[in-house]
């Protein structure tokens, strides 16, 4: 049914430095020219692209300076300051200490607060970049300093303060603030929804939500994220319904936080609805809503969306991988999956935790043993990824499936949890399969501590005794399950309305 034969994706940055001779523009359209490169992510080359521009034309715009330098991409750029041979042409002694302030940690012997303490003249734009410095590495208290001692506040400097609060999970600093602010902003209202939903205070949000006169799209879908992240599926893709009824801009969060929301509860229509407002371009299909589609098909049981979806993304990472990966393992196709893994490999795509737990699925699906022995081997000895529990689950089910019951014990001795019941779950049932009643007693033991309340683990001990003619130790824990009232919890199943 599937084909991996996927364009590759592109690994190289065709642009070009500007020169004199090449480019036809004037001066002032460079500033915005090298932001574009910036926000591209690919400033690595923007300082160098100034070398060979400015000279001969004059020196660059403050304009220009500010965000090479605040992008903080460019290792070279406070060293290139300070070793100008023509310092002067930089612009004013102001703008420069801007510059460097903005810089923060590109280097650790030229700290952002010497330059900002030896500053004989400070403005707004000097304080809140030192405020917003400290926000961005957690240092509350020293940014609160400054802000306190900040003469002339201005909006900025008081969102940064309510982001750098929301942002490290003190909501009742950054309340206290935001209901100060004499004036707000959309800056304010997206930190602290936000940052309510990092809580997980979903009403708290929603109350911030409503005071908002007109939320912009932004807002909007803070809000739809917010629900969805915390697990309210049904209102996010409420909140998704009012902004397409209210021709509110779809951005690539709130198309996120809906698909989000659409996958929990696994609603094909709302599915097939999203889909379909895509393809009528509502949202940009980027790179994170393709990995969130491909998750939503695959979670609502529609494989061919899902390897569309895949095999027409420009771009891919990790995440898609990954994402393509389970999806395929938990959809029985396990040579697939191996086939993705393999080519994500050749193309330099290094693989995660979640990208192993996919394959290592996809080999226990499968009984494929001796490739599973491999791929762990190949997490944990080449990529030094520490095995988490889903991992030791997929491998103890896998060996405990072919009956090698005596290496996925040791496999939890070497590398397991003693509290985890899903890994010690999967060697009981092996256990039961082939009837290996000493290493079911140890496995129902540590079960026994880490949920006693779950009476499945004894009715399988019970099963393992009875398939070997032990009815005595049957008979027993059968007795035992009556006298302390246990009860196996009732399977349920359901489809949403």
């Amino acid at each position: 049914m599937y084909l991996v034969t996927i364009s590759a994706t592109p690994a190289t940055c065709s642009i070009k430095y500007p020169t004199v001779e090449t480019n036809s523009f004037g001066l002032p359209s460079y500033a915005p020219m090298f932001s574009t490169v910036i926000l591209s992510k690919l400033s690595y080359c923007t300082l160098e692209c100034c070398v060979k521009v400015y000279p001969p034309l004059g020196s660059p715009s403050p304009l220009f300076l500010m965000p090479v330098l605040a992008s903080r991409q460019c290792s070279k750029a406070s060293k290139f300051m300070r070793e100008s041979k023509n310092q002067d042409s930089w612009g004013t002694m102001l703008c420069k200490q801007h510059c460097l302030i903005c810089t923060q940690s590109v280097d650790s012997c030229w700290t952002p607060k010497r330059v900002f303490n030896g500053m004989e003249e400070k403005d707004a734009v000097s304080w809140t970049a030192m405020i917003c410095g400290y926000t961005k590495v957690g240092l509350m208290d020293k940014a609160r300093f400054l802000f306190d001692d900040m003469e002339g506040r201005n909006m900025v400097s008081w969102t940064t303060m309510v982001a750098g609060y929301a942002n490290y999970g003190d909501m009742e600093a950054a309340k206290d603030l935001y209901d100060t602010m004499m004036e707000k902003n959309s800056v304010a209202w997206l930190a602290m929804i936000a940052g309510y939903g990092k809580c997980g205070d979903v009403s708290k949000a929603r109350r911030i939500f409503d005071g908002i006169v007109k939320p912009d799209a932004s807002c909007w879908a803070a809000m739809l994220a917010c629900y969805a992240q915390n697990g309210y599926a049904k209102e996010a893709i409420e909140i998704y319904r009012a902004m397409r009824g209210q021709n509110v801009r779809i951005t690539e969060v709130g198309m996120v936080g809906v698909i989000s929301a659409c996958t929990q509860i696994g609603d094909v229509s709302m599915a097939e609805a999203l889909a379909k407002e895509l393809e009528e371009g509502c949202c940009g299909r980027t790179l994170f809503v393709s990995n969130a589609l491909i998750n939503m098909h695959a979670r609502c049981g529609c494989m061919e969306q899902a390897w569309m979806e895949f095999c027409r993304m420009k771009q891919r990472d990790v995440v898609s991988y990954s994402t393509m990966i389970t999806a395929l393992a938990d959809h029985g196709e396990c040579q697939v999956a191996l086939a993705l893994f393999s080519k994500m490999h050749k193309e330099g795509i290094k693989p995660n935790q979640v990208t192993f737990i996919g394959v290592l699925n996809a080999c226990s699906h499968g009984g494929l043993v001796e490739e599973g022995c491999k791929l762990f081997e190949l997490m944990t000895v080449v990529f030094g990824i520490v095995p988490l529990s889903q991992h030791l689950t997929c491998m103890v089910d896998l060996l405990g499936r072919a009956g090698h019951l005596e290496k996925a014990y040791n496999l939890i001795i070497e590398y397991g949890d003693a509290w985890d019941a899903g890994i010690w779950g999967a060697l009981l049932g092996a256990c039961k399969v082939y009837g290996n009643a000493a290493l079911g007693e140890i496995a129902s033991n540590h079960l026994f501590e880490i949920e006693p309340e779950n009476a499945g683990n004894y009715v399988l001990l019970a099963n393992i005794y009875a398939s070997l003619n032990k009815w005595e130790d049957a008979e027993k824990l059968k007795k035992m399950i009556s006298e302390k009232g246990k009860r196996k919890s009732p399977g349920c199943s359901w489809v949403p309305s």
